[in-house]
């Protein structure tokens, strides 16, 4: 078994009973005998609870959707592994941020997060890296086991590599060739995020998460459900602001000046970087910015213009139907072609009636 593999090569662990197939969240400190400091790791080997609930548990599906593996509703929380000779005030805010998140949307899971950083010289100690690598190793690759050598030296071992050499990273890696599937949030040096943004980058990520738990949804939808809603839930919980986030966007979004690339262009993003690679700079304005006032305008055509109810109803019908029949039945639009020309024709309104529209928006 992985654990007790760990434990006898690193000679380190003690006091500790792991078994694969069980969820829970152990904090193990790992002591050397060589040297006098220590770092904390906070480890999890999954197993789905009982009872668990799909997220498109209900109704016939849609032709249109795919056939993926999905995360599920479940009751245990999210593991985390961490340095701990790295200012625990990052993991602080992180996980404060992913908590509040998980109140909102629910627990999707199984999930690991991983909080990896070097403000000085943390990383300088070769146990302590290579102590994250194997865990993040041996927990994705658990039922894979005969790829385990490879992890290490190649996606494991970049982690720490990237952590290393100053890069500052946050985002959702989905482990879909293991059954149930793993969702593993990584952040890597998140001290070179602004605070108090760094809340909702926990947000931002959860979010990617909870969608998980239903079928695919368009590039600008997914980055930009994930953007709104760590504008809405970072001022719900006064971190931020949500009104001036939500200007900045409309800012970024009209800094663009080609007028041949637009919301629909980014429905796909891997399709971009195949046939249109030179519309890859606008991602951050077209995918985050414009998909984020996109769910604003969806969530104001609803009947009941609830965020609560974006999350809620507009999800559910996605499970049931696949996301364009979603934005049909949600938002009143006889087809998608429809919404699509309708918003185009919202980004010409002043920023002063967008605002009002923003306005109108309910929890």
């Amino acid at each position: 078994m992985f654990c007790e593999s760990l434990k006898s090569r690193l000679g380190l662990l003690r006091h500790v009973n792991l078994f694969l197939g069980l969820t829970s969240l152990i904090f193990v400190h790992l002591k050397s005998m060589m040297i006098c400091n220590y770092f904390l790791i906070a480890l999890t080997v999954l197993l789905m609870s009982t009872g668990t609930l799909k997220a498109d548990d209900t109704g016939i599906k849609s032709r249109e959707i795919k056939n993926e593996k999905l995360l599920s509703r479940i009751k245990q929380p999210p593991s985390y592994v961490r340095n701990t000779n790295y200012d625990k005030k990052w993991f602080n805010v992180l996980r404060t941020g992913i908590d509040k998140t998980r109140e909102y949307l629910g627990n999707y899971g199984p999930l690991h997060v991983y909080i990896i950083g070097q403000e000085s010289k943390e990383l300088e100690d070769k146990e302590v890296g290579e102590a994250i690598i194997k865990i993040f190793c041996h927990c994705r690759h658990a039922q894979t086991q005969h790829r385990i050598a490879d992890c290490l030296k190649g996606t494991g071992a970049s982690l720490i590599k990237r952590a290393r050499n100053n890069s500052t990273e946050a985002y959702l890696s989905y482990v879909d060739f293991i059954d149930p599937p793993l969702a593993e949030l990584i952040f890597i040096n998140p001290h070179g995020f602004d605070m108090p943004y760094l809340y909702t980058r926990g947000i931002h990520e959860y979010t990617h998460v909870f969608q998980r738990g239903f079928p695919s949804t368009p590039t600008w939808m997914t980055e930009g459900s994930a953007e709104f809603l760590a504008f809405y839930l970072g001022a719900k919980n006064e971190w931020i602001n949500f009104e001036q986030s939500m200007k900045e966007s409309m800012r970024m979004l009209q800094s663009v000046e080609n007028d041949e690339v637009s919301l629909v262009d980014f429905e796909d993003i891997e399709k971009i970087e195949r046939e249109r690679p030179e519309l890859k700079k606008y991602y951050r304005h077209i995918a985050y910015d414009a998909g984020a006032w996109a769910v604003a305008f969806l969530i104001h055509h609803s009947e009941n213009r609830s965020v609560k109810s974006f999350t809620k109803i507009f999800y559910q019908t996605i499970g049931r139907a696949g996301w364009k029949e979603a934005v049909k039945r949600y938002a009143k639009f006889d087809n998608i072609a429809e919404f699509y020309v309708s918003f185009e024709k919202f980004l010409e309104e002043s920023n002063e009636k967008k605002m009002q529209m923003l306005n109108k928006l309910k929890p």
